[in-house]
């Protein structure tokens, strides 16, 4: 049976999130899932975790796992059309219920190394010891591409959910200025599908 233990990690090491990471990886039998999801992120749906067992089934070769996200700086696990600036929740929600109808356990891989954003992300725990953990950097950002990219290197596949939707706030109120060409980008995608009647 498959085991997804889901965390919201903190370091002991200040901002160096690997170090929570690995303490959370200690936390659970080789053979489980570990998930973390920030701090600043929701589930849309309650299926969530019967779709990632479905993925993690369907694709034996499969070590990592993330879910689709409505404000990040990598498009490829956004869902572009939304509305990037509707900090609306029940918004967020419908769109996840449409996705996980429309996607339910369908999946697609994130073949190149390193490019990946991890607001919500799962990694297999034996794999991810034997890859020698995650990586303590002393920084809170970019520990995300180097795990992701350790995983698809290693010549295993990292997968995004397509029916699995988060909600993230992404400092709506003081982007990161690595984002901000990605955000403009999806928001005039957004703007681009406005009709006229």
């Amino acid at each position: 049976m498959t085991k997804i233990w889901t965390h919201i990690t903190w370091s002991p090491k200040g901002k160096c999130i690997g170090a929570g990471y690995n303490e959370a990886l200690t936390q659970h039998d080789e053979n489980d899932w570990l998930a973390v999801i920030d701090h600043d992120a929701m589930f849309t749906t309650g299926d969530w975790y019967q779709q990632m067992v479905k993925v993690i089934e369907d694709n034996p070769n499969c070590k990592g796992l993330t879910g689709r996200v409505n404000r990040m700086a990598t498009e490829e696990q956004m869902v572009l059309g939304i509305d990037p600036n509707n900090m609306d929740y029940a918004y967020h929600r419908r769109v996840g219920n449409h996705l996980s109808k429309k996607y339910y356990g369908q999946s697609n891989c994130i073949k190149t190394p390193g490019h990946f954003s991890g607001t919500f992300w799962a990694v297999h725990i034996g794999t991810m010891k034997k890859l020698g953990g995650f990586d303590e950097t002393g920084q809170q950002l970019k520990c995300d591409n180097l795990f992701q990219a350790k995983i698809v290197n290693a010549g295993y596949e990292f997968r995004v959910c397509n029916g699995i939707y988060i909600f993230h706030w992404y400092r709506f109120d003081d982007p990161y200025p690595h984002s901000k060409q990605v955000m403009e980008q999806v928001e005039q995608i957004h703007y681009n599908q406005l009709k006229l009647t």
